[in-house]
């Protein structure tokens, strides 16, 4: 599987994103090729569709939200929520729970 983390120069939340996708990839053992994408202004922002910083796509699609017409795109950092608090990173369970879903059965995981 493609796994894309989206992030512009200085976010300060790139690091730990990337640390928990490949974490997550490893103690899941699911095969996947993880790349960084440099997302550097808002011309670009709207090609890459990047819905902010830190971003994680999983065979091209966001792990958290559904894109539509209506999706704005810019620089700008992303929040995702954990319960009733938001938080720079994803969650460990939104994200184990996006790469589950992308390998399909069978998976192991030694979480």
């Amino acid at each position: 599987m493609k796994v894309e983390i989206l992030v512009f120069d200085g976010c300060p939340n790139a690091e730990g994103t990337e640390r928990l996708v490949r974490d997550t990839v490893n103690k899941l053992n699911v095969l996947a090729d993880i790349e960084v994408v440099k997302v550097v202004d808002n011309d670009d922002a709207a090609a890459k569709r990047f819905l902010g910083s830190p971003s994680i796509r999983i065979n091209g699609k966001d792990i958290e939200v559904e894109e539509d017409d209506t999706t704005q795109y810019s620089m700008r950092c992303r929040v995702y929520w954990r319960g009733n608090q938001q938080s720079g990173l994803p969650s460990k369970e939104l994200l184990t729970s996006a790469l589950q879903e992308a390998a399909g059965p069978p998976w192991t995981a030694s979480l």
